[in-house]
C-alpha cells in the first residue's frame, strides 16, 4: 500500500513538473523570440501593443528589435526617459516607405543600451532609407555589462545610418564604446554612416582604463562630425572605403592607425593628429589644400609594397608632419609616400619632421642637361682630335 501511494505521489509530482515545464516553454520562447514593431499610430516604444505578441525587445536576453518598413507603419519611435535594451536592431527592406526616426520625449534621454550578440550583433539597415538615431547609443556586452565583449557592428547595408543623439549627462556623448574592443562601422558602396551633424557627435569610452577603437569596413563612407571632440583612446583600423573628417581630430587625437586595405581619409582641410601608422594597405590622404596632418613616429612599421598617397596638397597652406624630427620615418617609408599633385614625387623630411615632395626636375631642365652633356662630349672629342 505504501509502495502504491509512493508511486502515485511520484507520478503526481512528475505530472505537475511536466505541466510547469510545458507552461515555461510556452512562455519563454515568446519572451526570448525576436520582436517586430507593428504600430501604425502610437510612437511609444514602451507600449507592449506596439510589438508582435506584446513582447518588448527588452523582454529577453537575446531579443532582436525588428523594424519592418511599410507604407502604413509608424516611423517615429519615442524611447521616452529610460534606457532601452535590445540585442541588436534590424531594419527590413521595403520598396518605398521611409526611414525610422528614434527620439526621446524626455530629451535628452538615455537612449539605447544596445547588447552585443544575437543575429545582428549591433545594427543592420537592409532598407534603402536612412535610419536616424536622435538618441545616444551605449554599447554593452550580451549580458548588459561593460568591457571588450561590447564589440559590435553598425552596418549600412542597404541604406544610410545617421547618429545625432546627445546623452543626458554632463558629458554630451553620442556613442559610448563602453570598453568595447572595437566598434565596426560597415558601409556598403554608395552608403554612408554619419556620426554628428546637428549634435556634438562625440564618441567616448567611459570604461576607464580600457582601450577601444573604430574599424571602418565596406566600400562606402564614414563621416565623423559634430562639435565635440572624440575622446576614446585606442587603435583605429581602416579596412576599406572612405573616412571623412568633419571636425578636428576626427579619429581621436593621437590614436594609432592601422590600414589593411585600399582606402581614403578625407581631412576636410581640418587639423588631424594621428598616432603611429601601420601601413598594411594603400591609403590616400586628401588634405583639401589646407590644414595639418601630423603622424607620430612610425619607423617601427614596415610599409614595404604599400603606398601613402597625398592629394590636394598645397605648399604653404598644407602641412604634413611626421614625428618631431627627421628620425620619425625611414627612407624606405619616405619612398612609399607619393605626392600625386607633384608628378608622383616621393617624400623628403626636414629636421623638424615636415614632409614635402622631392622636387622633380622640369622637362626643359632635363632636356637642357641632356643636350649640354652631348655637347660637352662632342667638344671633348674634337679637342682630342686636334691634338
Amino acid at each position: 500500500m505504501n509502495n502504491k501511494s509512493s508511486l502515485r505521489s511520484s507520478k503526481q509530482k512528475a505530472g505537475s513538473a511536466a505541466v510547469v515545464t510545458a507552461l515555461t516553454l510556452a512562455i519563454v520562447p515568446a519572451a526570448m523570440a525576436d520582436t517586430t514593431w507593428i504600430s501604425t499610430s502610437s510612437t511609444a516604444w514602451a507600449t507592449t501593443g506596439n510589438w508582435t505578441g506584446g513582447v518588448l525587445p527588452s523582454a529577453g536576453a537575446t531579443t532582436l528589435a525588428i523594424y519592418a518598413d511599410s507604407s502604413t507603419i509608424q516611423h517615429s519611435v519615442d524611447l521616452g526617459g529610460f534606457g532601452r535594451v535590445a540585442t541588436g536592431i534590424r531594419f527590413d527592406a521595403f520598396s518605398g516607405g521611409s526611414g525610422f526616426v528614434f527620439s526621446s520625449s524626455s530629451n535628452p534621454g538615455p537612449g539605447w543600451f544596445l547588447r552585443a550578440g544575437g543575429t545582428a550583433n549591433g545594427i543592420i539597415n537592409n532598407d534603402d532609407n536612412t535610419q536616424t538615431f536622435n538618441v545616444p547609443m551605449k554599447l554593452t556586452t550580451s549580458a548588459g555589462g561593460v568591457g571588450a565583449g561590447a564589440a559590435m557592428t553598425f552596418n549600412a547595408a542597404g541604406g544610410n545610418l545617421l547618429f545625432n543623439g546627445v546623452n543626458q549627462s554632463s558629458a554630451p556623448w553620442t556613442i559610448n564604446l563602453n570598453g568595447a574592443s572595437a566598434l565596426t562601422l560597415t558601409a556598403a558602396a554608395g552608403k554612408t554612416i554619419t556620426i554628428g551633424t546637428t549634435s556634438g557627435g562625440q564618441i567616448v569610452n567611459t570604461n576607464t582604463g580600457t582601450f577601444s577603437g573604430l574599424i571602418k569596413n565596406g566600400a562606402g563612407k564614414l563621416v565623423l562630425g559634430g562639435t565635440a571632440a572624440n575622446t576614446f583612446v585606442g587603435t583605429n583600423v581602416i579596412q576599406q572605403g572612405t573616412i571623412t573628417a568633419a571636425k578636428v581630430d576626427a579619429l581621436g587625437s593621437g590614436n594609432a592607425l592601422k590600414v589593411t586595405g585600399t582606402s581614403t581619409f578625407e581631412t576636410g582641410g581640418l587639423n588631424q593628429h594621428i598616432g603611429p601608422m601601420d601601413l598594411q594597405g594603400n591609403l590616400t590622404i586628401d588634405l583639401a589644400n589646407s590644414g595639418t596632418v601630423s603622424i607620430d613616429d612610425s619607423k617601427a612599421f614596415d610599409w614595404t609594397s604599400f603606398n601613402l598617397t597625398i592629394i590636394n596638397f598645397t605648399l604653404g597652406s598644407s602641412t604634413l608632419q611626421f614625428g618631431t624630427d627627421n628620425t620619425g620615418f625611414t627612407q624606405a617609408q619616405l619612398d612609399d609616400i607619393v605626392f600625386a599633385d607633384f608628378g608622383n614625387a616621393h617624400g623628403q623630411i626636414d629636421a623638424t619632421g615636415l614632409v614635402t615632395p622631392v622636387p622633380v626636375p622640369e622637362p626643359s631642365t632635363l632636356a637642357l642637361g641632356l643636350f649640354g652633356g652631348i655637347g660637352m662630349m662632342f667638344l671633348f672629342r674634337r679637342v682630342r682630335g686636334e691634338k
